[in-house]
């Protein structure tokens, strides 16, 4: 029962999560694009901010939030999961193949784009076991309630 709950809250999680990244996109993209050269490179720092860190701060934000519906003790193969699932439906949603006359650094960025969110989701991961390990270490070090 546990897995299903913790799949169906997967599932929930990644669907919130398009839509409001899709939603909140356009604000930050707009934050970023006001003094960005168009002859600038994918490459460039800003342009990687605005397009690859977004990935990033979305998979990290839907992790945090997959952590408190997920049950106690968890592995981190969920937020990879989560990471990897986001970045799947992603892929198929927005039609990610693309054909070989694509120029390669277009497509070393696209599919870029993808991998990152399973770093921002596991990185997520990582940083919510992280917290709870400390929180536990903490109440083990600090003691119990006197009698």
């Amino acid at each position: 029962m546990l897995k299903v709950r913790a799949c169906g809250a997967l599932i929930v999680v990644v669907i919130v999560t398009l839509v409001v990244s899709n939603y909140l996109q356009q604000f930050w993209v707009a934050a970023f694009a006001g003094g960005l050269e168009p002859s600038g490179s994918w490459w460039s720092p800003r342009w990687l901010a605005m397009t690859w860190g977004w990935d990033v701060l979305v998979t990290l934000a839907a992790s945090l939030v997959l952590a408190v519906m997920l049950p106690r003790g968890s592995k981190i193969w969920w937020y990879i999961g989560l990471g990897v699932l986001y970045a799947l439906v992603r892929f198929f949603g927005q039609g990610g193949y693309r054909g070989s006359d694509a120029d390669i650094g277009l497509t070393m960025w696209r599919y870029g784009s993808y991998i990152v969110t399973v770093v921002g989701a596991t990185f997520g991961g990582v940083v919510v076991l992280a917290l709870g390990a400390w929180r536990r270490r903490l109440t083990i070090v600090g003691g119990g309630r006197e009698a």
